[in-house]
């Protein structure tokens, strides 16, 4: 620990020489000899922390190259970067069971976006509101029936979630809150959080093959029973048939697992950071407490509601601890970004994370300030952008927002979280294949229900 410490007191003083440099303009810097070594001193494994501190230390360079990959925090760069060049997902993809789907291939992505982006779009989504808060007060029930008050929110979120895309998006009952989809949520976590974010296995190994296949077969049993819904039950165009329609059964399929991955893990990765942040500052929830008191009644009614303190404080969780926390890109020929020229096949890292926290954009960056876009404060450029910019937007981010702000509304009403015996400091672990950031461990917090009268779903 002390190496640690002075290791990191060094690097703040050798980026504090390394600014009153010249700048270099038209040049990749990359960090080498003495740097490496505190870095690796200082912060030892946790590539996040390094890059983090690399995007401080050349913040007027805009970008960064480290293990061969081009970063990218400037926000005018990395708007550049985003519409300029390819998805590069599909080359950090190659064992993963996203490979095919339009995160990962560009090429399959435009026809499949278009087929399903009616499907996405906020009002669509918020027409579906009142299924999406049954299920969230399915979740609140099970959290009632916990004998010793001590709940797992990792789990109960990850299952209220995949109800979430199986109601809102497919039509389907997963029943996954009455844990009949136990088989799936063990492939799923096998594969994304023991695989890719912890490294407890690797993507060549037995286990990995097993959870990837059973997925595989899960999948392929879901889409059939989507398909073989009778269309005149349904009102309004679905999703499962519209991907079909698109792309054919095994793309569909394909898919499929992208938003039962997508739409669950997400979200059973930011409620538990959300409550952690809550517990933490117990006064912050009791004032978030007072505006679901006071608005809850007239969002069930109508789900668009505003939520101001509430959104302000999900924005900064989101800023902060971004769950994407990079784009990757490639360049399938020679590109020139600002005055910066890159060459074929180059992996371009829009680095988020860094963006997000980095104090020459940000007032106090590193600080968690939960009413900062309270007043609806205007950002430059691109310096947030917790679901993508422009056309390459994250398409369930609508989902994702809805669900969160009604999520965290419905759980403040009808209860007060606390820190148990349990609970664990908030440490993340990457998904480097998929982009994503966890808390490397489930998070269980004392549930005390309020006082408050029952929530009736309309």
């Amino acid at each position: 620990m002390a190496f640690s410490n002075a290791a990191k007191v060094l690097l703040w003083v050798v980026k504090w020489i390394f600014q009153l440099i010249p700048l270099k303009k038209n040049r990749i810097p990359e960090p080498w000899g003495l740097l490496v070594t505190l870095l690796t001193l200082g912060y030892g494994g946790d590539k996040l922390s390094k890059l983090e501190f690399l995007s401080e230390y050349y913040f007027y360079y805009g970008l960064f190259k480290f293990e061969s990959k081009i970063y990218i925090f400037n926000p005018r760069l990395a708007q550049h970067a985003i519409y300029k060049l390819e998805k590069g997902a599909e080359h950090y993809l190659e064992n993963s069971p996203l490979k095919n789907t339009f995160l990962g291939s560009s090429q399959k992505s435009p026809e499949t976006r278009r087929a399903i982006a009616s499907l996405f779009r906020r009002t669509s989504i918020e027409e579906r509101a009142a299924i999406m808060m049954g299920d969230i007060q399915k979740m609140c029930e099970k959290f009632r029936g916990e004998t010793n008050g001590v709940v797992n929110v990792t789990e109960w979120s990850l299952r209220m979630a995949l109800d979430i895309v199986g109601h809102v998006l497919l039509e389907l009952d997963f029943h996954g809150l009455e844990k009949k989809q136990e088989e799936m949520i063990r492939a799923m976590t096998t594969i994304l959080h023991r695989c890719y974010a912890l490294g407890e296995i690797t993507p060549d190994g037995d286990e990995f093959r097993e959870a990837n296949t059973k997925f595989d077969d899960i999948t392929h049993a879901v889409l059939e029973e989507a398909l073989n819904i009778d269309d005149d039950i349904i009102q309004g165009k679905r999703l499962v048939k519209s991907l079909h329609d698109a792309c054919g059964f095994n793309e569909a399929k394909d898919n499929m697992k992208l938003f039962l991955m997508a739409g669950t893990e997400t979200t059973a990765s930011t409620i538990p950071v959300v409550l952690y942040l809550l517990v933490k500052y117990p006064h912050l929830q009791d004032e978030l407490r007072q505006e679901a008191e006071e608005l809850l009644e007239s969002v069930m009614a109508d789900p668009t509601t505003p939520l101001p303190k509430i959104e302000s404080f999900l924005s900064e969780v989101l800023r902060l601890y971004p769950i994407a926390p990079f784009i990757s890109r490639q360049n399938y020929e020679p590109v020139t970004l600002g005055d910066i020229h890159l060459d074929q096949h180059t992996d371009v890292i829009i680095f988020t994370w860094g963006i997000h926290r980095s104090t020459h954009l940000w007032d106090r960056a590193r600080d968690f300030l939960p009413f900062r876009f309270l007043n609806n404060i205007k950002t430059s450029g691109n310096m947030y952008i917790p679901f993508g910019a422009g056309s390459r937007v994250c398409i369930g981010q609508h989902l994702a927002w809805l669900e969160l702000r009604l999520a965290i509304a419905m759980m403040l009403y009808q209860f007060r979280f606390e820190h148990a015996h349990e609970t664990p400091e908030l440490k993340f672990v990457v998904d480097w294949a998929h982009a994503v950031v966890h808390p490397d461990k489930d998070f269980l917090f004392r549930v005390v229900p309020t006082q408050n009268k029952n929530v009736e779903i309309r």
